[in-house]
């Protein structure tokens, strides 16, 4: 069951990246599409995902699948629903609901004991460095909440210290329940 759910993961995420390509035809530019933190963390999690179908994959990179779709999911839902984020209807619900759930659940079914949660934070902390070294060069932002432009650097840093806290929150839940949830899933092993 838990690899069907890892393929499923794959599959959608693979689905939801193919009919970005197809729908925006010539409006597809690269560069940018991989400038959305939504996009990196789908397709991390989707390969992350096929690999625990052939093999197994560490819990430090499991656990981080988890946290940036969980955080995909949560921002999307507190600050970016309803602004157009340049995604068509099909990927932007895949993207953004269907696979941080997924995610989420396949963490829950197979949890596992983690440690040094803080690394989680390295890769969310390396994008926004390259988010707002880029957005000035090339005149575009990824996201609303990270474009000066329109509010200035104090507003960006409002939404910035915001997502940071939620990823530091995420971070640590998750790392507590797999970890709680593995050693209880071993405990009642143990006694069979």
């Amino acid at each position: 069951m838990i690899k069907l759910l890892r393929m499923a993961v794959f599959l959608l995420v693979l689905s939801a990246e193919v009919y970005l390509v197809v729908v925006l035809g010539d409006r597809f530019r690269p560069a940018d599409h991989f400038s959305f933190f939504t996009v990196l963390s789908n397709v991390f999690a989707a390969v992350v995902m096929l690999l625990g179908v052939f093999r197994p994959v560490s819990a430090q990179l499991r656990g981080a699948a988890v946290v940036y779709m969980a955080t995909t999911g949560l921002v999307y839902s507190f600050l970016l629903r309803g602004i157009d984020v340049q995604t068509p209807a099909y990927a932007n619900w895949v993207l953004h609901i269907i696979v941080p759930i997924l995610v989420a659940v396949e963490w829950l079914l197979a949890p596992e004991k983690t440690r040094r949660w803080w690394t989680w934070l390295a890769f969310p902390a390396a994008y926004l460095v390259y988010t707002l070294v880029r957005g000035p060069i090339v005149g575009w932002y990824p996201y609303p909440f990270m474009d000066p432009r329109a509010h200035g650097y104090g507003s960006v840093a409002v939404g910035c210290v915001f997502v940071a806290v939620v990823f530091v929150a995420l971070s640590f839940a998750v790392s507590w329940v797999g970890t709680k949830l593995a050693q209880k899933r071993a405990l009642s092993l143990s006694r069979d």
